[in-house]
């Protein structure tokens, strides 16, 4: 790579797997490492990738196009980052380099929360990459992915309390299993590039996966990673408090295994059947255990659901084949429905730009 940003050519990792299965608790643990910089979760290299993803030759103009357009993705404003330094260190890039050699570029700006060294692994989180996982090992031929799970009824369960999505419980288990399936699709061709962990044993023994994480990703383990909740008074500094309330707020606490499970107390029985009937045979295959079999007319029950969970995704792929620009709106426009988070995202953009 030419240019004064040879050290980004360091190795990449990815963090996939169902929203809400622990993705955000595994990227703070591990950016809390100190040779690790693994930013919030932002999906513009795929979202741009159609695009700049087979640009070779980067001229000013591509570059300067390339940063607009970056700043344009609602979630990018979220990111610590000094603007101008990474507007400068593009702009030193120009000549022949890669889509992924300037993403790196992206990245390696990111000032995390946590105290850095020598930065010898980049990292990103991000749930909508399980279905991107074959063109990530494109661009980032190196890269090895970290395949988190969480039982589907809790996962569902957190979704709802959450307020992602919709509320119909067919349609959720339906993309618990289309989204872990996507997944192991691609660790079948690539296995050695695919580590599967579930949330629940990462919780219930948490040094003893970090570890194994580590040796995955060829680095060494650190002890203060999994204190990493004592050093997130920074993050209080970026999102809004009710945002942390709402989806994070067990971040900010010491590891523990007190929501696992709790879909035993919480859902009805025909809430269970339901997700049990939708996921099937799946769910030993991932790790968990039926309370229910599938019955004929339980599925006949679900199916509508199921169906509008997939037309979810076959409408998703449609909008990833649109031009960007108009891709930029239908994600301007998502963000315009949640009206207060989006507010308080804007206040927050002056934070996150200093």
């Amino acid at each position: 790579m030419t240019g004064p940003n040879e050290h980004i050519s360091v190795p990449f990792f990815f963090v996939v797997g169902r929203a809400r299965s622990g993705t955000t608790l595994l990227r703070c643990l591990l950016d809390a490492h100190p040779e690790i910089n693994i930013p919030l979760e932002c999906a513009f290299i795929i979202h741009l990738y159609s695009k700049y993803g087979k640009t070779t030759l980067w001229n000013e103009q591509k570059i300067l196009s390339f940063y607009h357009d970056l700043n344009q993705y609602p979630k990018f404003h979220f990111w610590t980052i000094d603007k101008d330094k990474l507007k400068n260190d593009l702009l030193q890039c120009a000549g022949t380099n890669s889509y992924s050699q300037i993403c790196k570029v992206v990245y390696m700006n990111f000032k995390s929360f946590f105290p850095k060294k020598e930065i010898k692994l980049l990292g990103d989180k991000n749930p909508s990459y399980s279905f991107h996982t074959k063109k990530l090992l494109q661009l980032f031929p190196e890269a090895r992915f970290i395949h988190i799970t969480r039982d589907y009824r809790d996962n569902i369960l957190s979704i709802i309390h959450a307020k992602f999505e919709t509320k119909i419980f067919s349609s959720l288990a339906y993309r618990w299993k289309y989204s872990n399936k996507q997944v192991l699709k691609q660790k079948k061709r690539t296995p050695d590039r695919f580590f599967t962990l579930r949330y629940e044993d990462l919780v219930a023994q948490p040094e003893l996966y970090l570890r194994q994480i580590c040796d995955f990703i060829g680095i060494g383990f650190d002890p203060g990673m999994i204190d990493y909740h004592a050093k997130l008074d920074e993050m209080r500094k970026i999102y809004p408090e009710d945002l942390i309330n709402r989806h994070h707020k067990s971040l900010f606490q010491p590891i523990n295994t007190d929501k696992i499970y709790a879909w035993k107390k919480l859902l009805t029985e025909k809430q269970v059947r339901i997700c049990d009937t939708v996921v099937g045979p799946f769910a030993e295959k991932m790790g968990y255990e039926r309370k229910y079999k599938r019955r004929f007319f339980m599925y006949l029950y679900c199916l509508p659901g199921m169906l509008y969970g997939r037309a979810l995704y076959f409408f998703m792929g449609i909008i990833h084949k649109l031009p960007l620009k108009i891709r930029m709106k239908i994600v301007n426009g998502l963000a315009i429905i949640f009206k207060h988070d989006w507010k308080m995202f804007q206040k927050s953009e002056t934070v996150t730009n200093k």
